[in-house]
């Protein structure tokens, strides 16, 4: 075997493949985006990439990957490869102290996560014109508001910035591998495939498999009572026209949300008809039986009731229209038992036993590792009980990510590397795992592949096949239940993936002489800050980093100061403390009764305290009316004295809080100074923002309802009939008020089945 000979790769570390150094090479010189099936060495080629970039140069490189995990495993990778100090690489997290990374981001190769990388750039920790080569590993997320496309931007403008990206999937269209190179500032992009001749003679090659299966009669039955009830509950609005030319024989859940969103907006701010009000509540209705639906074709029983008693946890905590239309139907309700008799009967979706008896024919041909996709966790967790119980030589594990959903606890960083440690020396063989085992992971080679269910995503499925036929031969076994939407993905994503297959052969075949596609158009450098004038400076809540407005003052030239604020979210002098809500988030406020205690500190702590409303829709499906949103209004502009801002997105939000910053500064000669102090809260205070906590009651009402009663703990022992004598507190209310009273706490309420 021959290796790599270069005075920065260390000797015999890395084997010699002349694709890897033509792309290598390519990257060197200007912006490319290295398009490259998994297992083929994107990080040699990075590697290589810094190293030919770095020879005789002081400056340093900078390696960003989406995952904490990932990056701690590019750090041990390159540190195995480039011939370095120790004390030359550095890492960059968010488990980093702000303080210490000051000193990390001076070092010689520093490896990061684009979130962290972003909030140190917007505060000024990182001297972008010492960075000589730019990595952007899984660089098809570089679309729309991500990290990525700003890091770009603002990097892109040193005269000497140079950006490779990677990917195995850059996207299934000309239209989002263009978009990717755009935001990354791609001039160039280097494709190989698994046809191309000199890849050819690494891999082993992929057989793509698809075995079927068909639902049981028990399990028609729950679906017919489930498509019984979205025929109905989408009556209302098919009744008032609202479909147009749609074809009602295969609703969308995607569909569905885009029409809720645009009935919501027409209604925004007035009275809704009463049918159409009916036809929006049958609408969100509707889609709590398909995405039931969906878990019963096509993952597990396990799934749908997880799914099922998640929303009834819901359901008792808040009773909204859309769930009321749900649970009290006698189609749902017979649908729920029928799952549960199956349960108790052991029955379960036809797909798991398929996947048991797909593994242990792999295995027995021979099959040394096996991994098993699965979107959703139940049905991770109920494959992963099967397989055990079904022994055969079947030593399993499962792998999830770091975030708990419901009862199903996360995987801290350091379980999931035992688990893939496990997996690589022989402990297991066979590995059930859920999204996050697609992208990125270093996981061994697999000599086979089951998907148990269909993604309508090329990407996706191109990473989830990759885990195999890297080096011999590997075979990729797609279940697929009949009739359901398994089979409309599986359709999805082969027609995405032959879009991307042409796309990225046209680009091969059109490549110059040096090997490289050139997309005109993407070689301009972002705008960087707005330069001259005198600089304003805005503290930020630490909350606050990753919002789109922080990025867009960080474009306007503001010097940001990030801080973890008792009282508001941006702060511009010593006067004028600025609270910062989406549309939804100000009904969400209101419901929970946050949004009059933000008020009352801003009010205590500030002389100008600001309310900013960012969107241009108050009313959501949150069964808050625009009488309820008004008050809250009304009563932030009298009783509190906090000023009102509307904006209609980011960067209006941005520009405001940039043009108050200096005109408090710059004209008005203030600081910006933090102030947690609050003055003296009375015992009439304490006692309003006490009652104010209750489900829609604001300060007025509160007021009324202390009037009325006397106390606080008449409010909360009084009756329904009793509260409903209060103005303003009518049947919805006081409902609300005694069940909040009422109801026993239940400190586990959450459900999430979705990795």
């Amino acid at each position: 075997m021959e290796f790599l000979r270069h005075p920065l790769i260390k000797e015999g570390a890395v084997e010699r493949r002349e694709y890897q150094e033509r792309i290598a090479e390519a990257c060197a010189r200007e912006n490319t985006l290295v398009c490259l099936p998994t297992g083929l060495g994107k990080s040699v080629i990075a590697a290589l990439a810094i190293a030919k970039r770095l020879e005789g140069s002081e400056g340093g490189a900078v390696v960003l990957a989406p995952t904490k995990p990932l990056v701690l495993q590019h750090y041990a990778n390159f540190r195995r490869i480039l011939n370095l100090g120790e004390e030359e690489f550095g890492l960059a997290t968010g488990e980093v102290p702000p303080k210490r990374r000051e000193e990390v981001w001076r070092r010689r190769i520093v490896f990061s996560t684009p979130q962290t990388f972003m909030n140190d750039l917007i505060v000024g920790r990182i001297d972008l014109s010492r960075i000589a080569i730019l990595i952007v590993d899984e660089a098809h997320r570089a679309v729309g508001d991500y990290a990525y496309s700003y890091i770009c931007e603002r990097y892109s403008s040193e005269p000497k910035s140079l950006i490779v990206g990677l990917t195995a999937s850059p996207g299934s269209s000309r239209e989002a591998i263009e978009e990717v190179c755009k935001n990354i500032r791609a001039k160039n992009v280097e494709v190989r495939t698994l046809s191309s001749p000199d890849v050819r003679p690494y891999i082993g090659g992929i057989r793509v498999e698809r075995e079927e299966v068909k639902l049981p009669d028990g399990f028609l039955r729950i679906r017919s009572l489930l498509s019984d009830f979205v025929r109905r509950a989408l009556g209302g609005a098919k009744e008032l026209g609202l479909f147009g030319d749609w074809d009602l024989s295969k609703p969308t859940a995607k569909r569905i949300l885009g029409l809720c969103e645009e009935l919501r907006k027409s209604a925004a701010g007035g009275k809704a008809d009463p049918k159409l009000k009916e036809a929006i509540t049958g609408l969100y209705a509707s889609l709590h039986a398909l995405k039931a639906l969906e878990l019963l074709e096509t993952q597990s029983l396990a799934s749908f009731k997880e799914y099922i008693d998640g929303l009834k946890a819901k359901y008792r905590i808040r009773r909204a229209r859309s769930l009321r239309a749900f649970f009290e139907d006698g189609s749902i309700l017979r649908a729920v038992g029928l799952v549960e008799e199956l349960l108790e009967r052991g029955e379960e979706h036809p797909k798991i036993s398929k996947a048991i008896e797909v593994v242990k024919r792999e295995l027995e041909d021979g099959a040394e590792r096996i991994m098993v996709f699965a979107n959703y966790r139940s049905t991770a967790r109920r494959l992963a009980e099967g397989l055990t119980a079904a022994g055969s030589g079947i030593k399993v594990a499962r792998l999830v990510g770091q975030l708990s959903k419901g009862g199903d606890k996360g995987m801290t960083q350091r379980e999931q590397a035992t688990i893939l440690e496990g997996f690589r020396s022989g402990e297991y063989n066979v590995l059930v795992a859920t999204q996050i085992g697609e992208e990125g992971l270093d996981i061994s080679e697999c000599g086979a592949v089951i998907l148990y269910d269909c993604v309508p995503s090329a990407i996706r499925s191109i990473q989830r096949r990759g885990r195999t036929g890297r080096r011999g031969p590997g075979r990729a076994i797609m279940l697929v239940t009949k009739g359901t939407s398994d089979e409309a993905y599986y359709w999805i994503a082969k027609r995405k993936e032959g879009e991307m297959g042409r796309t990225l052969a046209r680009m091969a075949s059109a490549t110059s002489p040096r090997g490289q596609f050139t997309l005109e158009g993407f070689a301009e450098a972002g705008r960087g800050p707005s330069g001259g004038g005198l600089e304003v400076k805005v503290v930020v809540d630490s909350r606050e980093m990753g919002s789109g407005v922080v990025r867009e003052l960080s474009r306007l030239g503001a010097r940001l100061e990030c801080r973890s604020l008792e009282i508001g979210d941006y702060l511009v002098s010593d006067k004028v403390a600025i609270e910062r809500k989406r549309g939804d988030d100000f009904a969400s406020s209101l419901i929970d009764g946050r949004l009059f205690s933000q008020a009352a500190e801003l009010r205590s702590a500030y002389e100008a305290p600001i309310m900013l409303v960012e969107g241009e829709y108050l009313y959501t499906g949150r069964d808050v009316g625009a009488e309820a949103i008004m008050g809250a209004i009304s009563s932030l502009l009298v009783d509190y004295g906090i000023k009102i801002m509307w904006t209609r997105d980011a960067a209006e939000s941005a520009l405001f809080i940039y043009s108050l910053a200096k005109r408090e500064q710059v004209e008005g000669g203030r600081a910006v100074r933090l102030r947690s102090e609050k003055r003296p809260v009375s015992l009439k205070e304490m006692q309003e923002y006490l009652v104010a906590g209750l489900p829609y009651v604001d300060s007025i009402r509160a007021r009324r309802l202390l009037e009325r009663f006397g106390s606080p703990e008449r409010v909360f022992t009084a009756s329904q009939s009793e509260l409903r004598e209060v103005p303003g507190v009518g049947e919805k209310i006081s409902e609300a008020i005694r069940r909040v009273l009422s109801s026993r706490y239940e400190a586990n309420n959450k459900s999430g089945a979705n990795d």
